[in-house]
């Protein structure tokens, strides 16, 4: 289980908070503070900004991001392929027009459950997002209710799917036969490790 709690606690620490003090910062209870310290529940996506905010430092940092993973060796070993006579500017101009289309990475749950799931999924689109951005992978992620499938569905390169879902994986890939669909595998989500859930996107 990604480590959220120990990190939280490590930063309110070094502030000389108490639970209660962060809770009161945050808007929330210091039961809630607890039960994150103690990876029982995890912050939504705007208190784990606030977080990021008031510590100076990334989300990512906060969801235990910080080492390199298989995405950085992928991109140097592909770099490492390309021809030698591929001078600077040719490469910066291929990557500044690669940028401006990046691949779209639709995901889609069921929303105003009372559960973890919807939390989850803005954790994961956020990890999604700040892996990206930061390692300069050309992909950008969006989570959506399950019910705007036909909307934003026709709009996805590649549509991944919450593990509550995967009893309409095969409508969703008769619905969209061109768009290849995942289902998110359960610890995966449970998790957070976009690692292995985009291993195949971006290979």
């Amino acid at each position: 289980m990604v480590e959220i709690g120990n990190k939280i606690k490590e930063l309110r620490e070094s502030k000389k908070m108490t639970q209660k003090e962060l809770a009161e910062f945050l808007n929330v209870t210091p039961q809630a503070v607890s039960k994150w310290e103690r990876n029982k529940s995890y912050p939504d996506l705007d208190t784990l900004v606030k977080l990021s905010k008031y510590f100076n430092i990334s989300t990512d940092t906060i969801l235990g991001n910080t080492k390199q993973s298989f995405f950085s060796s992928l991109f140097s070993k592909k770099d490492g392929r390309k021809s030698m006579e591929n001078d600077n500017k040719v490469k910066n101009e291929k990557t500044s027009k690669k940028m401006e289309n990046p691949q779209k990475i639709v995901l889609f749950g069921i929303t105003g459950m009372m559960t973890d799931y919807e939390m989850y999924t803005g954790l994961l689109v956020t990890k999604m997002n700040n892996i990206a951005r930061d390692r300069n992978i050309n992909v950008t992620a969006q989570a959506y209710s399950v019910s705007k499938i036909d909307e934003k569905g026709r709009e996805a390169d590649y549509i991944l799917l919450c593990p509550e879902l995967h009893y309409a994986k095969e409508e969703i890939k008769h619905k969209f036969p061109n768009i290849p669909v995942k289902v998110i595998e359960k610890k995966e989500y449970a998790q957070l490790d976009v690692e292995h859930i985009l291993k195949d996107i971006v290979a």
